[in-house]
């Protein structure tokens, strides 16, 4: 679990009660606040992610506060944020003092401080798949990256040079994110089409996967009858693509009846949609757009790179 014991945050160890560091249109931030909503835990204040006022540094039992890092504005790319999480990327929480930084891991962290209601199948195998369709998630998040940053974000997701320096100075050799070496890329356009079709191929092998599982038992949840911490990461990760128009309802009709499913769940339009209902129908509309006029991603699935 990926828990930070010696921040050199200042701020880390004055808060109290749970504060989440996150963006509401980012992917990764969405799972934790789905998480939380599904814990029964609301946000009950929002404050600036820097502030170091008593005042905000205490949050209620039974809710958190949320301190938005705006990933448009870049504030993602400070050295103050950094020192928060290391790898310049949303979210980070903070549970009285202790800091977890990998989405999955916090909600993994939250499974063990709220049990209940519980976010783990009882049945072994389908726990055993959860954690396999977790592991799998993990593997394509920078697929997720790349499909939408292209079909979705587009020149909205440059850097400036002044930007990508900051992320050369503050970014560590051993990041995962390995953000440098994406802008450098993706600034000047020099990322082959065919690597963003491998990525776009390489999530629909996966949700072909939960396709044929979901069709062939007609199961509520990707592990089964019970709804797991595989559906939040999975939920999520196909929002993102929903936003850039994919067609999942030709391509993939259970999977889509599921997501439609997760969507109707409160904590999901509590945590995800409520917060990004804005950006979310915007990015619908230009996705629509696009498919329009013929050189959107609906144009693409489906077509190996």
């Amino acid at each position: 679990m990926a828990i930070i014991q010696n921040s050199t945050s200042p701020l880390v160890a004055r808060l109290q009660g749970v504060h989440l560091f996150g963006f509401d249109g980012a992917p990764c931030s969405q799972r934790v606040s789905f998480a939380l909503a599904e814990k029964g835990l609301k946000r009950v204040r929002t404050v600036r992610w820097d502030s170091d006022d008593p005042a905000v540094c205490v949050a209620p039992p039974g809710g958190y506060i949320f301190r938005p890092v705006s990933l448009i504005k870049k504030a993602h790319m400070t050295p103050a944020y950094a020192a928060i999480q290391p790898n310049m990327v949303v979210p980070a929480l903070v549970l009285d003092g202790t800091l977890v930084v990998e989405s999955m891991d916090i909600v993994d962290f939250l499974e063990s401080r709220w049990p209940e209601p519980a976010l783990v199948p009882g049945d072994p195998e389908a726990r055993a798949l959860m954690h396999s369709l977790i592991e799998l998630g993990k593997t394509l998040h920078v697929s997720v990256r790349y499909v939408s940053f292209h079909w979705g974000l587009g020149r909205l997701g440059r850097t400036s040079a002044a930007e990508e320096e900051t992320i050369a100075k503050l970014e560590r050799s051993e990041s995962p994110e390995q953000l440098l070496a994406f802008y450098q890329r993706y600034n000047r356009g020099t990322i082959d089409e065919g690597v963003f079709l491998g990525h776009l191929a390489a999530l629909e092998a996966g949700w072909g996967a939960q396709e044929a599982r979901l069709a062939g038992d007609g199961r509520p949840f990707l592990t089964g009858g019970q709804f797991s911490r595989a559906d939040i990461l999975w939920a999520v990760k196909m929002q993102r693509i929903v936003e850039c128009g994919y067609p999942f309802a030709a391509r993939f009709p259970h999977l889509h009846a599921w997501f439609r499913r997760m969507q109707a769940r409160p904590p999901f339009a509590q945590g995800v949609m409520g917060p990004n209902r804005v950006f979310h129908h915007g990015f619908r509309l230009k996705a629509a757009i696009e498919n329009f006029l013929g050189f959107g991603i609906a144009r693409v699935a489906g077509v190996k790179a």
